[in-house]
């Protein structure tokens, strides 16, 4: 792990412009730890946690002979009952109602609309968008996520869903779902995003077979032993 005394001589911020690209002009994009955030595709390798400085680690799931572990295929059974579509990107007011029931809970950097992550033309920019909207036998709307698809990987891009649902660990059911759905495809990678080099809320992201973490200075992939899920907050080590 790097030292953040020199943080402010290695720092990465980039941003592009959000475009249209070809999809595997949109793979290099992802592979050298860009990800798309509204109007833009972004990368920076550090962050704000707990009011301080940190590194962000990017990560992805090699999907050639991915196998789940014992307690995500029970969330798979538990979540059998629910209905799932996949289509275009499409915003309308009930996710957005949605959206802001699930990040009331955050307690920072708390975003105010979901256009902070989509904007107006994600199903077609910068490569083809789509949504995971899942439902119960209602037709309750109970949890959407966003993922866009390259020529060989699938980049997954945000999901919310509904606190009162808590039980059914529906963030974990939509990326499998979306795992599926990638490695059904062909595909040969799924990138997740990011995780600090502390402990952090995005840390489920390490409970996953076939991790591979990027080196921010080579930009090279490597393998990543799988962290199963902890309580990240009581691994917090004050100064």
């Amino acid at each position: 792990m790097q030292t953040h005394t020199s943080f402010l001589d290695d720092i990465i911020d980039e941003s592009v412009e959000m475009q249209t690209m070809h999809p595997a002009l949109f793979d290099d994009y992802m592979a050298e730890g860009w990800r798309l955030l509204g109007y833009a595709i972004i990368r920076h390798n550090f962050a704000a946690c707990r009011s301080k400085i940190c590194y962000t680690v990017p990560l992805r799931i090699r999907l050639q002979d991915l196998s789940f572990t014992k307690s995500q295929k029970q969330v798979l059974r538990r979540n059998a009952d629910l209905k799932h579509l996949v289509r275009p990107i499409v915003l309308t007011p009930e996710k957005e109602v949605l959206f802001l029931r699930h990040t009331a809970r955050f307690r920072e950097r708390r975003p105010e609309t979901l256009a902070a992550f989509l904007g107006p033309n994600a199903s077609r920019h910068p490569v083809k968008g789509f949504e995971l909207s899942v439902y119960d036998e209602g037709d309750r709307l109970l949890a959407c996520s966003y993922f866009h698809l390259g020529e060989k990987a699938m980049s997954g891009t945000y999901c919310f869903f509904d606190p009162d649902a808590g039980k059914r660990s529906l963030g974990t059911y939509t990326m499998l779902q979306e795992l599926l759905l990638a490695r059904g495809m062909g595909l040969d990678y799924y990138y997740l995003g990011y995780c600090y080099d502390v402990p952090s809320q995005f840390d489920y992201k390490l409970n996953f077979n076939n991790l591979e973490v990027m080196d921010w200075k080579t930009n090279l992939w490597e393998s990543r032993e799988r962290v199963p899920v902890r309580q990240w907050d009581k691994l917090v080590i004050e100064p």
